[in-house]
């Protein structure tokens, strides 16, 4: 069974970046893997405690022991992340720092933004550079998207409905599940 871990960088109501994940859960679901998206409004994580850097299973908290163990156990991973000066949230990166390399090595990591388009490409970046220093390995392929490809449904709830995004959203899913050796005959 291919697992995949969706991190967001959002509590936001309406958050179009937790969007982004829903969507993204969604092809992944569709596709015959199990995606396990991270709910930071259900299960909140502490400051990531230093202490625990180099051992995170061993934090008391039982919300970051959870998180080691999706972790852990994952495949995969996918970063989806709001823009917040100029780059990721902070939510996401105290999230990854209640993680250590033993959970992200060799493992394919999809990034995923959301705000004006030339500042997530930044945002998406710079959490590049942390997959690296993860020793996760980064996929080129990417998507990002800005308040114009959502509209909302019957609640207020913003949904990816641009078509070419859509697709860009599938297409990095698909080549993330490949690059995680998962098979199934529409992973093309």
């Amino acid at each position: 069974m291919t697992r995949l871990l969706i991190l967001t960088g959002s509590i936001r109501t309406r958050s179009y970046s937790c969007s982004l994940a829903r969507f993204a859960a969604q092809q992944i679901a569709e596709r015959d893997a199990t995606p396990l998206l991270w709910d930071h409004r259900k299960r909140p994580l502490p400051f990531a405690d230093p202490e625990y850097h180099k051992r995170p299973a061993a934090n008391p908290d039982p919300a970051v022991r959870e998180l080691v163990q999706l972790a852990d156990v994952t495949n995969a991973f996918v970063l989806a992340s709001p823009v917040y000066h100029n780059s990721y949230s902070g939510l996401l990166k105290n999230a990854l720092d209640h993680l250590t390399m033993e959970q992200f090595r060799g493992k394919p990591v999809v990034l995923l933004g959301h705000g004006p388009r030339l500042t997530a490409i930044q945002a998406v970046d710079h959490l590049r550079t942390v997959v690296r220093g993860l020793y996760g390995l980064a996929l080129p392929d990417q998507a990002v998207t800005t308040p114009e490809d959502y509209g909302t449904d019957e609640e207020g709830e913003p949904y990816l409905k641009e078509e070419g995004q859509r697709a860009r959203v599938t297409g990095v899913v698909s080549v993330l599940l490949k690059a995680a050796g998962h098979r199934t005959g529409d992973c093309g």
